[in-house]
């Protein structure tokens, strides 16, 4: 009965570690292959900070534009500054914006919704900060002021969704009512897709419109160094309080600790079940070599009688490391069906690995197979090392 027991707590041992490799190897196989995507965007040596223009001080888009041109002017003078540039939202930084829109020459129903896409504000330079390339047309320059015809950037996910089979460039928008006096905003040019929202979700349809033309009061400062970007910061933090010493800075951050802060959750669910993994093979090791010293302590005076006459050592292992791959083929085996019914509530998590992957499941139930086999493998040598005189004088 004893035995049945410790035979028990084995098999639900390997079992329990089984389910928790397999799922730590799905999240780990999901987060190797998320940190392999093109966010659209390079996010190294790029330093980000927000900056929050007081309305009583900025009352009007023309001083938020003037603060915005003069910190541009003064910043890009930086030893080391590439390029700099102002946007309302960062990829994927967790917020976003939207605005509904018309295009010309498609008048829907009286019922029919606007369509309703992304919205980001954004200076001349954004794209090239962020390396973003340029796919047709133009980027922003300094002639789209607030005095020049209205443009804007869309990108590539909204060619494909509202122009499929024909050039975008040229076509025009508006974001009021077509049908009463309508402000037609011209398109100049396609960008690639960013991934604003998350690694995982794909790009958004897009829409970019020049600073100048639609300010806002919390502009969010991207530079790009040709260095390290946090030894600039003392810097910029001087040029912005040139030109308003009462004006702070926050939120300094550099791009790749944004683009690390987005997927931080799914981080720490692979650290978390992988420590949990790891304690559970530990735990079934440990299990497994208890019941097999148990095992060999019991069986001792046979194995060395078995010496004594002649016995190879392979002879004298075949039937202790078979009692062992016993338990660890039962308990793998009930561990498996565990993880196959456990692992679907893992699908929201992964990415682009199947929650049933074939690979993970084999190679987690081969490494846990060997690590099991070589727990039982050191008590059951150290009994054939055994001296058959001593052990059977003792006896």
């Amino acid at each position: 009965r004893r035995n049945r027991l410790r035979n028990g707590l084995v098999i639900a041992e390997v079992a329990l570690a089984l389910v928790l490799l397999t799922s730590a190897g799905l999240l780990m196989k999901s987060f190797a292959r998320l940190q392999g995507v093109n966010p659209g965007f390079n996010a190294r040596n790029v330093l980000t900070m927000e900056i929050s223009l007081p309305k009583l001080k900025y009352d009007s888009n023309e001083a938020t534009v003037q603060f915005t041109d003069e910190a541009h002017r003064r910043i890009a003078a930086i030893p080391g500054v590439k390029s700099a540039a102002f946007t309302t939202i960062l990829p994927l930084s967790g917020t976003n914006s939207d605005s509904s829109f018309s295009i010309e020459g498609r008048a829907g129903g009286p019922n029919d919704p606007f369509p309703d896409e992304e919205y980001r504000e954004v200076s001349p330079d954004y794209f090239r900060v962020l390396e973003t390339p340029l796919l047709r047309g133009r980027f922003f320059t300094a002639a789209d002021n607030a005095t020049a015809p209205r443009v804007i950037i869309i990108n590539q996910a909204f060619v494909k969704k509202f122009w499929p089979n024909e050039s975008a460039v040229g076509k025009r928008i508006t974001f009021g009512d077509p049908k009463k006096n309508p402000k037609w905003v011209t398109i100049v040019g396609v960008v690639g897709d960013i991934r604003h929202l998350a690694l995982e979700a794909d790009p958004k349809s897009e829409m970019y419109v020049p600073w100048a033309q639609d300010p806002y009061p919390t502009p969010i400062l991207a530079v790009r160094t040709g260095q390290d970007p946090q030894s600039v910061t003392s810097a910029i933090r001087q040029a912005i309080q040139a030109i308003d010493p009462g004006q702070p800075i926050a939120n300094i951050r550099t791009l790749e600790q944004v683009t690390s802060d987005s997927i931080a959750p799914r981080r720490l669910s692979v650290v978390l079940l992988g420590v949990f993994a790891g304690v559970a093979v530990l735990l079934a090791s440990v299990g497994i070599y208890g019941v097999m010293s148990f095992l060999v302590v019991q069986r001792t005076h046979e194995i060395c009688v078995r010496i004594a006459l002649g016995a190879q050592t392979l002879a004298v292992l075949h039937p202790v490391l078979g009692r062992a791959l016993t338990l660890v083929l039962i308990g793998s085996g009930i561990g498996l069906v565990l993880a196959l019914a456990s692992t679907r509530t893992l699908a929201a998590l992964l990415y682009r690995v199947s929650a049933f992957d074939a690979p993970t499941f084999a190679l987690v139930t081969f490494a846990l197979a060997f690590v099991a086999l070589a727990a039982s493998y050191l008590p059951a040598l150290r009994a054939t090392r055994a001296d058959p005189m001593i052990a059977l004088g003792h006896g």
